[in-house]
């Protein structure tokens, strides 16, 4: 699955904040919780996009997201108030997305109009 989460960089620092990523990707990586890749951080560019940029991640699992919240790695808890001290006060917005080949797919059972006819 791949989790989408973005925000906004507060003024005047989105070139100290681009220094901070390139610096610290290797760190979120080593230090991330069980079960989570970073796939990196990205700019929004060319007028695209609600928010300056974007995290993505990757997991497996629903329950890789109790591994984040209970994850306590002192170096991932640094990088997220670093993070935080960037970005600002209004809220982002995330998305999680799976595959779709992996998707469990419930659709509503098509009645054929023959046969709802018939019924009638």
């Amino acid at each position: 699955m791949l989790y989408i989460s973005n925000f906004n960089v507060k003024e005047g620092r989105l070139k100290e904040f681009q220094t901070w990523t390139k610096k610290n990707e290797d760190l979120m990586q080593k230090h991330a919780p069980a079960g989570w890749m970073y796939r990196g951080t990205y700019a929004y560019v060319l007028g695209f996009g609600r928010y300056m940029g974007a995290t993505l991640w990757e997991c497996k699992k629903y329950s890789d997201f109790d591994n984040w919240r209970e994850h306590r790695d002192e170096t991932w808890l640094r990088l997220g108030q670093d993070f935080g001290d960037f970005a600002t006060n209004e809220p982002g917005e995330s998305v999680l997305l799976r595959e779709i080949g992996e998707t469990k797919i419930i659709e509503k059972p098509v009645i054929e109009e023959a046969k709802s006819r018939r019924s009638r």
